[in-house]
């Protein structure tokens, strides 16, 4: 229940959808790029990282928000389940420990297969320091999301996040 309402609080999605531009070949009949389209996207999903809110947080106090674009060749990132978490923040203080794993919607229709792209923004509403004995600790965030056929994204890390008492 905690993971729904940091959905419903952390992340807003903005998003566009575009289909592929395709055209017949009349010799073969067979469909063919169109030569004045973009290159075709991957049906793996890409991500970029393109902002984070603050480089220096007070633990239990303040929020850091990740800004993220993405792209699919096929529009098949999101889950209807809400119980499916496919995109995770990592602090990489603790790796295997430290993941906040969120929901992400269907951002195209199921079953269609349309190049999508867009930016989304991830809210941390807090983090804390891990060792007591400290006053300041630093880390970086990695963000990975995970389509409908398994296939995860790229990986993204962070400046460094100072985190001070």
């Amino acid at each position: 229940m905690k993971n729904i309402g940091l959905f419903v609080c952390g992340i807003a999605i903005v998003l566009s959808a575009c289909t592929r531009e395709v055209e017949l070949d009349p010799i073969n009949e067979t469909e063919t790029e169109d030569p004045g389209s973009p290159t075709p996207m991957s049906d793996v999903p890409s991500i970029t990282l393109d902002e984070v809110s603050a480089t220096t947080v007070t633990q239990y106090a303040d929020p850091i928000y990740f800004t993220v674009s993405y792209q699919d060749g096929d529009g098949d990132l999101g889950f209807e389940d809400a119980d499916s978490l496919s995109l995770w923040l990592i602090d990489e203080r603790d790796p295997d420990n430290l993941i906040q794993k969120y929901h992400i919607p269907p951002l195209a229709p199921i079953g269609s297969d349309v190049s999508i792209k867009g930016t989304f923004e991830i809210e941390l509403e807090r983090t804390a320091i891990l060792d007591e004995d400290n006053t300041t600790e630093t880390t970086t965030f990695t963000i990975k999301m995970k389509d409908r056929a398994g296939n995860w994204s790229n990986e993204v890390v962070s400046a460094t996040i100072t985190i001070n008492s």
